[in-house]
């Protein structure tokens, strides 16, 4: 998922879905894929993101769209070849406008990793825990106070973010006793 790909996913989404960036959707599809979630269950998560059921913000294309990236995520997450990636706006965009979509990518994590309630993180590899726990506090990055010399800390925070969300999903993978039954 390159910098064309962001575009053409945000444009869909300010068409459709206008309250979200594509990095928070990106987000909470991967945390909601952390947690067991899949593209079959897109009747059950989709009210997080249009709302009450039967929503006129629920076209054909949006649920192709967002199931389609919900797959990606999940088979990047499971091949043997780290390929996860954060969805996030090119280099070519200001470090601002990009540390932005890190907090929102992050916050959508967050949404999606604890939108069922089912997560027992107290269950969860130290690691792990340690790794939610950052990621919420990267939700509350302040975007105004990057600046250009920020660069190298925004890339060592993205690649931070992939080696995280791997080692979460992993984790949340290891053993039914990660999620609350109901």
């Amino acid at each position: 998922m390159d910098g064309a790909f962001y575009r053409q996913f945000a444009g869909l989404l300010l068409e459709e879905l206008p309250d979200y960036s594509a990095a928070e959707i990106q987000g909470m599809l991967t945390g909601l894929t952390c947690i067991g979630v899949t593209e079959a269950q897109y009747d059950a998560w989709r009210p997080i993101l249009t709302g009450e059921e039967g929503s006129s913000r629920d076209s054909k294309r949006l649920r192709d769209a967002l199931s389609g990236l919900m797959a990606l995520i999940e088979k990047s997450l499971k091949g043997q070849d780290f390929s996860f990636r954060p969805l996030l706006p090119p280099d070519s965009d200001t470090i601002s406008d990009r540390t932005q979509a890190l907090g929102d990518w992050c916050y959508g994590f967050g949404v999606g990793l604890h939108w069922s309630g089912t997560l027992d993180a107290e269950h969860l590899e130290p690691d792990a825990k340690d790794a939610i726990d950052d990621i919420a506090e990267l939700a509350h990055v302040d975007p105004n106070s990057a600046d250009a010399d920020d660069e190298k800390a925004l890339a060592e925070l993205e690649e931070y973010l992939r080696v995280a969300i791997q080692l979460i999903f992993e984790s949340t993978g290891l053993s039914e006793t990660h999620i609350k039954s109901h």
